[in-house]
């Protein structure tokens, strides 16, 4: 009889272990981590001339995030971008939004690297509902910001001309966003963010870790 309570609390503290994994955010403890490409676009600063470029990059984009409460979690982000670009400038302190410079000297590499704050509004509502709809599907808002060294480079045509330069400088985002997953399997889904910051789009892979 004993050995038969036993093998029934073991299989509860499974189905309740198994519940809680299942959650689309995990709360307290729990740990996610995201591999995507997206579009980025932030403000990269250099000191010569005044001048700071908004550039939009193709990017990858890492992420790291850990539950601190049952419905909050923070991380960071590191990612790895290219530019092709440049979507405006200052130069003398005026800006000029949504310029390209018709002979585009420049492509820009850059790091941000960043802090993350999210709220799983989802998880909260399906809590107060009493529903299971959060099970596999998580939503999400928060906010990011961070910086990282951007490297700006003249193309191979312009390296003669006196005008322009290669320099390293820094790039600045600061922004909300909001965000959805989804895990077709207990460990492994699928994620989509939007926002500004540090990605206009960006989508990929989740892993529960």
């Amino acid at each position: 009889m004993k050995k038969v309570k036993f093998m029934l609390l073991l299989t509860t503290m499974g189905l309740f272990a198994g519940s809680a994994h299942a959650q689309g955010f995990g709360g307290s403890g729990s740990k996610y981590l995201q591999l995507g490409l997206g579009l980025n676009q932030h403000y990269s600063l250099y000191s010569d001339y005044d001048r700071a470029y908004n550039n939009q990059y193709g990017a990858f984009n890492l992420q790291m995030e850990f539950g601190v409460h049952k419905y909050i979690g923070l991380g960071f982000i590191v990612g790895a971008e290219v530019s092709a670009r440049n979507a405006g400038y200052y130069y003398g302190g005026v800006y000029a939004p949504g310029y390209v410079s018709p002979s585009n000297p420049y492509w820009s590499v850059g790091i941000p690297i960043g802090f993350i704050a999210n709220f799983h509004f989802l998880q909260l509502i399906a809590d107060k509902a009493g529903k299971s709809f959060a099970d596999k599907m998580d939503v999400y808002g928060g906010v990011n910001i961070g910086s990282g060294p951007v490297f700006r480079n003249v193309r191979e045509k312009y390296k003669d001309e006196v005008y322009y330069d290669s320099s390293v400088g820094a790039l600045f985002f600061i922004g909300p966003h909001v965000g959805f997953r989804y895990f077709p399997s207990e460990k492994v889904g699928v994620y989509a963010e939007a926002g500004y910051g540090k990605s206009l789009i960006t989508g990929g892979v989740v892993f529960k870790l």
